[in-house]
């Protein structure tokens, strides 16, 4: 019984969130599921976006010593 439930609460699910799944990976992002229905979607660019502005901030060491 609990299995049968469970299979339909997926399902559900599924069927809820489907077509925005879909239209996220075809964009290349990741689908994170956190819930009933409920789905973080995030685009690994920005990670790339992160990168470059530490890159920014960071100061490059000339090898030279003082």
């Amino acid at each position: 019984m609990t299995a049968w439930v469970s299979s339909l609460v997926a399902r559900a699910d599924h069927e809820l969130c489907a077509e925005e799944d879909d239209r996220a990976r075809r964009r290349g992002w990741t689908v994170t599921k956190t819930g009933f229905g409920a789905r973080r979607y995030r685009d690994p660019r920005f990670d790339a976006l992160k990168a470059a502005r530490l890159a920014e901030r960071t100061p490059v060491s000339t090898g030279a010593r003082r």
